[in-house]
């Protein structure tokens, strides 16, 4: 017990099993800490907190394997991201207006940075993105490459800015200590400030349907939050005006097909069909179990 760590939200020790671990080491490549893949059903073993409802990986890979794994991964989700990012924004543009100020936004885990221009848009300045793949920032559009910093999160990172807004969109599942992300981002906020995260949600319906074929089970995937373990994250921390929503992500029908659990064989046969007819690029919004989550830190009391 002392080699594992404690849940990363609540740091308690009390947990019921959730899964086994399911690794097979010749199935490890360069696409395995890439971000929207195709699912490899591999995962560590994960239990699931008794006090706060997050399900996490007890002893979790070192965190320089992490800096190198991510730093060397590759990237191949282009389409997928702008995707993405356009859902991103619509789900966070109605929280906008409850921020006093428009001063610096910063998204972690940029990607290529398809974001940025919309916070640019929302009049944020500066706007930066943190991405730790070197692959993701080279193949970003030639806009956004200088505003993309190379690195992990840290305080260091961002020194001398003043921040009014924090985006961290699926990222808080690969974090070794996801509460220290979560601690560092209110300190470095403005009173006033906000963070925005997006998360899977084991507790979904269809997460809980599909089991360990769900492509959330994933051996990138350190924890795995519930809707009462992301409010408590972010409450532990000082975050207030806590507001909790599902989100409907729009991808492209070939992109929805990848997710499967299905077999190789019947993916290749089923992505002819909607290439022969024409829909395999046609946007599909779905419900598929992603949450987003914004809270404000508190101004001073007067």
């Amino acid at each position: 017990m002392s080699s594992e760590r404690p849940c990363p939200v609540c740091l308690g020790r009390s947990y019921a099993h959730f899964t086994d671990e399911r690794i097979d080491p010749a199935r490890v490549g360069a696409l395995t800490y890439a971000s929207r893949k195709p699912p490899e059903f591999m995962c560590l073993r994960l239990v699931r907190c008794k006090d706060c409802d997050l399900v996490y990986a007890p002893p979790p890979p070192a965190e320089d394997f992490l800096h190198a794994a991510y730093s060397d991964a590759d990237f191949d989700s282009g389409p997928e991201a702008l995707a993405a990012a356009q859902t991103y924004a619509d789900a966070l543009r109605v929280h906008l207006p409850g921020l006093a100020r428009r001063n610096a936004a910063v998204d972690v885990g940029a990607g290529t940075g398809p974001l940025l221009p919309f916070l640019q848009e929302q009049g944020f300045f500066p706007v930066i993105g943190i991405e730790p793949s070197r692959a993701a920032i080279e193949a970003a559009p030639p806009a956004a490459r200088p505003l993309l910093r190379e690195g992990m999160f840290s305080a260091a990172m961002l020194e001398g800015e003043t921040l009014s807004l924090i985006t961290s969109f699926m990222t808080l599942e690969h974090l070794r200590d996801p509460g220290e992300f979560v601690s560092t981002a209110h300190g470095l906020l403005e009173p006033g400030g906000a963070i925005a995260v997006v998360v899977h949600n084991w507790r979904a319906p269809l997460n809980r349907l599909l089991g360990p074929r769900s492509p959330i089970i994933d051996v990138e995937h350190l924890q795995l939050f519930s809707p009462r373990a992301l409010h408590e994250l972010l409450a532990r921390t000082g975050f207030e005006h806590i507001a909790l929503k599902p989100i409907r992500n729009a991808y492209p029908l070939r992109y929805w097909l990848r997710l499967t659990p299905l077999p190789a064989s019947a993916k290749r046969l089923l992505l002819r069909l909607l290439e022969r007819s024409g829909l395999a690029d046609r946007q599909i919004a779905m419900n598929v179990g992603n949450m987003l989550a914004v809270g404000y830190k508190p101004e001073p009391s007067k």
